[in-house]
């Protein structure tokens, strides 16, 4: 069976692709009468938002009236969260989560002196004196420790993804947040109308390490503020809450956590979309028809490529490199083509031995600007060095100093 050239192939598909657009267009102004849609590829991504939960732990200092009396190694204490969230585009998600802590500071209480009932069964501390010089007014100044839960919800943006663009291969990513939530405390020895329940404000800076595909290591670093009746609730005996409340209007929870995250459910991939563009109406595209046989006849597909030099030099020029790119290209389709590279130099211009060393390297530079820059295979390039020659183009000196790269019959 006689071979289909390239040629007779590109003129079957163009003969198929205006009898299906000449059908297409008449259906379509049949109907309807308006444009056809083209298809277009969106250079945003399409971003299923992805879901995450995650776990932490780490150390929690309380800031309220009378806690800066201790010391700061006994206001650190621990505490743990635990989370779960969605992010709805690449830089803004939410997450809900809870954490329970131990908190340290210092309260004012009752002294054990004092008349019925503000006695020991309503202070609010473990009882451990701080500093005594406040019995003088009869109200001693004693370590507090409660336990407390705090549940939370928070907006996330992630800023990397908003000022570097979404990247799947980044290893960190840098998100503050903001929320509100709900804090109460939950120690045993507290009055039920003792204990504090208090909505929270919050704001902190979520730090994420992508160790693996689905698996983060978080830094997470949170304040949140609460009323200053947190540490005491709203006692039935005024005397008590304006004691601890201290005048200042609101308490402070930092916290510092250290944990590990885990993403499910989301997938970033190319988002393909319909416009309409009734100024010029372009088909979908038309797939090519299947040709079984090959492309066998290589004197259609290439032919001698000229590369010309200065005098006396082997350095490829600009434009000699764009017509390289051009003939790379070509190689690519046909892998299976072979070429010999042949250098010159212009016989009137140096000795013998000059020619040939300089039509030898000219050979050579294009070889490597092939194999290097354009990623040829150098087993099929083969050179050749033929020295100087007389003028063979229009009695031009300066076409002799060249190359020409010759495809091989296969």
């Amino acid at each position: 069976m006689k071979a289909i050239t390239k040629k007779q192939r590109k003129a079957a598909s163009s003969i198929l692709y205006r009898s299906r657009l000449l059908f297409l267009v008449l259906i379509v102004s049949c109907i309807s009468g308006v444009s056809i849609a083209q298809q277009v590829e969106y250079k945003s991504p399409d971003f299923r938002g992805e879901w995450f939960i995650g776990l932490g732990v780490g150390p929690r200092i309380y800031f309220a009236d009378h806690a800066r009396q201790l010391n700061l190694v006994d206001r650190v204490t621990l505490g743990a969260d635990m989370y779960v969230g969605k992010w709805f585009v690449p830089f803004v998600g939410a997450r809900l989560g809870g954490s329970y802590q131990r908190l340290n500071g210092a309260a004012q209480n009752w002294n054990e002196s004092g008349p019925a009932p503000h006695k020991a069964p309503y202070k609010n501390s473990n009882g451990q004196m701080v500093d005594d010089r406040w019995l003088i007014s009869r109200h001693g100044l004693f370590k507090q420790q409660f336990d407390a839960f705090h549940i939370y919800g928070d907006l996330l943006f992630n800023v990397s993804n908003i000022f570097e663009g979404v990247n799947e291969d980044r290893f960190w990513t840098l998100t503050p947040f903001i929320g509100i939530g709900y804090a109460q405390t939950v120690d045993p020895a507290y009055r039920e109308d003792a204990r504090g329940k208090e909505v929270s404000f919050n704001l902190g800076l979520l730090n994420s390490l992508h160790v693996g595909r689905s698996v983060d290591i978080n830094f997470d670093i949170r304040g949140a503020i609460v009323n200053d009746a947190f540490k005491v609730g709203k006692n039935r005996y005024p005397d008590i809450d304006r004691l601890n409340t201290g005048g200042r209007p609101f308490d402070g929870i930092l916290s510092v956590n250290l944990g590990v995250a885990f993403r499910f459910g989301g997938n970033i991939k190319p988002m393909v979309v319909y416009q309409t563009d009734p100024v010029r109406p372009v088909p979908p595209p038309v797939r090519e028809p299947v040709v079984i046989e090959r492309v066998t006849e290589w004197k259609d597909v290439a032919t001698d490529v000229l590369i010309l030099f200065r005098i006396n030099e082997s350095v490829l020029l600009r434009d000699a490199r764009v017509q390289l790119g051009f003939l790379a290209r070509l190689m690519h389709e046909y892998p299976e083509g072979t070429y010999t590279i042949t250098g010159y130099a212009d016989e009137g211009t140096g000795n013998p031995d000059l020619n040939q060393r300089l039509s030898r390297a000219r050979a050579e530079r294009v070889k490597e600007c092939l194999v290097g820059e354009f990623g040829i295979s150098s087993t099929r390039l083969q050179t050749v060095a033929a020295g100087g020659i007389e003028n063979r183009y229009y009695n031009d000196p300066s076409l002799s100093r060249s190359v020409i790269i010759r495809p091989n019959k296969y």
